[in-house]
């Protein structure tokens, strides 16, 4: 799946991003019999904000009355615990906590659960602190009450990434990877859009759809849409190993404040424990560096939350970069000049937990503008449901004992702080996984204590033998980040000697 399609051609609608978004938005179109294709830069999916942020489906609370976050947070909510099942990914329904302190935080707490009521969450209730304690036991004792939100949950945002557009492959979108687009086509009077140009070619289509994230407002001025600005904001987070993962049951929260959510604690889909992120805004669009000063804000942060979090149980450290618009809402609109281009744009938090109603939205808005351009046919071949690769560290003995007679590769395992087996290896690679990265985020090796010190020669080498190619050729995530630079043993000569 990951892998990209060689040829290009005529399309009836082309997007631009697979991330949640551009992923959400493709399976949704795979209902209909319209020709479909997905142009993705990166080399693994997911790659932007979708692979590094906090994984939490919003219960809808946290949005002004009347903004689009409010129409489609509530309403994503809501289709993610009926999706989860359908497309077979990872969601713990946990609940969240709004954290306050004292009187001014706890008269906050009373405006989210209007708005809240307002947005149409459910299962709210503001709490006292001790019986947050009783649910919480580690959080902190100057914590006065809290917002407890039921609905609130927590997907794997790599499967669920996954899972939709693997779903729309199923029914028959094409995802080209490793294809940044760097310019539109356009009719004589440039009145229409006709396609996109990429470093692999032209794709043609009568619509476009800009997902692209935080390049959203660069591909936007491509169509001449100069009327929003996106500020790339960079977020810093701690995974901690799954020995911790129990000291939080819930996702909790600070009260929030001009910058953000703040720092959050979560126990994770994969039972890890979760703290992030800081918001710091930059020029640079991909620069998703750790600085020290971050980390230590993010600590910092999470231990007001629960002051026990053990900075030594941390097992890597991460950033994503989040696409803040001027606008301060989410910005989706098809324009009228030139006609077919649609910008979905400023897709932040709550983006992931709203991206499946967006591409309900995104449907609708193409059914009455585009129409005449695109036939609204559903596709009676449609399939809803798909699975992932089963997951071998969940499955009962006597489940792991039959696929292991089955096929011996389930009986080999190749990363033991996650139970991953050769055969999840070989079914990742199956499904489009070309890089080692890929391979984690659809199967999870190296994402233990570890962190790939073990498993990573074995994903390698596998790899190698599924691809027919050479270990020097296998890279972490794309271009030139090769894994390896020759064998073992021999001496590295100048190229004077050689």
């Amino acid at each position: 799946m990951q892998g990209f399609v060689k040829e290009n051609g005529n399309y009836d609608v082309l997007i631009i991003g697979c991330g949640i978004v551009g992923a959400t938005i493709a399976r949704e179109l795979s209902r209909y019999t319209m020709k479909i294709a997905v142009l993705e830069k990166a080399s693994d999916i997911p790659f932007g904000a979708s692979r590094a942020n906090s994984s939490m489906i919003h219960g809808g609370f946290d949005d002004e009355p009347g903004s689009a976050k409010a129409k489609f947070c509530p309403k994503g909510n809501r289709m993610y615990h009926r999706l989860h099942e359908e497309l077979d990914f990872k969601l713990r329904k946990f609940g969240s906590f709004v954290c306050a302190k004292g009187e001014s935080e706890e008269r906050h707490l009373k405006k989210l659960f209007e708005q809240g009521k307002a947005n149409g969450a459910v299962g709210m209730e503001i709490v006292s602190g001790q019986k947050l304690r009783e649910k919480e036991p580690h959080t902190a004792p100057d914590i006065t009450a809290a917002l407890w939100c039921e609905s609130g949950a927590i997907v794997n945002n790599f499967e669920a990434t996954l899972a939709f557009i693997d779903n729309a492959r199923q029914n028959g979108a094409a995802l080209f990877m490793e294809t940044s687009a760097d310019g539109l086509l356009f009719d004589e009077t440039r009145s229409s859009v006709r396609g996109v140009s990429t470093n692999r070619g032209n794709f043609r289509a009568p619509v476009v759809i800009n997902a692209s994230g935080v390049y959203t407002d660069v591909i936007s001025r491509m169509a001449g849409d100069d009327s929003f600005i996106i500020h790339p904001t960079r977020g810093e987070y701690f995974i901690f190993d799954r020995t911790v993962g129990g000291m939080v049951t819930s996702f909790l929260f600070s009260c929030p404040s001009a910058l953000g959510k703040g720092i959050t604690v979560t126990h994770t889909a994969d039972d890890n424990l979760l703290i992030g992120p800081t918001s710091v805004q930059q020029a640079g669009r991909d620069n998703r560096n750790t600085t020290v000063p971050g980390l230590d804000e993010t600590f910092d942060g999470a231990r007001r939350l629960v002051p026990g979090i053990p900075r030594n149980m941390a097992i890597t450290t991460f950033s994503g970069v989040r696409a803040n618009i001027n606008t301060g809402d989410f910005y989706i609109k098809a324009l009228d000049r030139p006609r077919g281009f649609i910008n979905v744009a400023g897709i932040k938090s709550p983006g992931f937990t709203s991206a499946p109603a967006i591409a309900e939205y995104v449907a609708e808005l193409m059914r009455e503008n585009l129409g005449d351009v695109v036939k609204f046919e559903n596709d009676p071949a449609f399939v809803p449901e798909r699975k992932h690769i089963p997951r071998f560290i969940d499955l009962p003995n006597e489940e792991r004992a039959r696929l292991a007679k089955s096929d011996p590769k389930w009986g080999q395992i190749v990363c033991r702080c996650e139970s991953v087996t050769e055969a999840q290896v070989v079914e990742a690679i199956r499904r489009g996984a070309r890089t080692v990265a890929a391979v984690k985020l659809w199967v999870r090796p190296g994402t233990g204590r570890c962190q790939g010190g073990f498993c990573s020669p074995r994903v390698v080498e596998i790899l190698s033998r599924e691809l027919g190619i050479s270990p020097l050729e296998i890279t972490r995530h794309g271009g030139d980040s090769y894994m390896l630079t020759g064998k073992t043993k021999q001496p590295l000569l100048p190229e004077s000697a050689q």
